[in-house]
């Protein structure tokens, strides 16, 4: 069965399987009083109020037992453990943050539309991703800046062009009269 995950601030990450909230719970993403729900249901409900993932939360025999965690109030996702550069949770997609943001600075200073609009695109579908839990959120932040310059190149292009566009036609009128 497929489920969705509710943080502390409203966001919804899903659908997920159960070896990934397992994953999520060893992270500490996510604890007995996380909200979840199943994809065919609209209610959420605290995972310790679910029977059938009750057995997520207690330890693996075959691992030994770890010490307990002080007691966490809500996991917000800044307070997420971190990932490794270039690596990402298990089961999710390494974030192209990084790239999108080169793509994007460079729209700015270098490059114009060539990688304007690919930062545009690129960070567009992978806040998408982010926000399913198909993607490593890590890259949030990178992902959002990138795509937000080549949006910014996109339309300050657009803009100058159009203004350009009006100058040569007023002098071509201007020519010809």
């Amino acid at each position: 069965m497929k489920y969705y995950f509710k943080t502390s601030d409203d966001n919804e990450y899903g659908p997920t399987d159960e070896g990934q909230i397992r994953a999520w719970l060893e992270q500490g993403r996510m604890n007995q009083d996380s909200l979840i729900r199943a994809v065919d249901s609209e209610e959420w409900r605290p995972l310790n109020d679910c029977p059938e993932l009750m057995a997520l939360l207690a330890p693996s025999s075959s691992a030994p037992p770890s010490p307990t965690p002080p007691p966490q109030a809500d996991v917000k996702q800044n307070d997420l453990p971190p990932t490794t550069h270039g690596t990402a949770p298990d089961g999710l997609e390494p974030h192209r943050g990084t790239l999108i943001l080169i793509l994007g600075i460079l729209s700015l200073t270098v490059c114009g539309f060539f990688t304007g609009i690919p930062a545009w695109i690129m960070g567009k579908n992978d806040l998408a991703k982010i926000k399913a839990g198909q993607m490593d959120p890590e890259g949030l932040g990178t992902s959002k800046a990138g795509m937000i310059c080549g949006m910014i190149n996109c339309i300050l292009t657009l803009v100058c062009g159009g203004f350009y566009l009006v100058i040569i036609i007023i002098a071509v009128i201007a020519e010809n009269s």
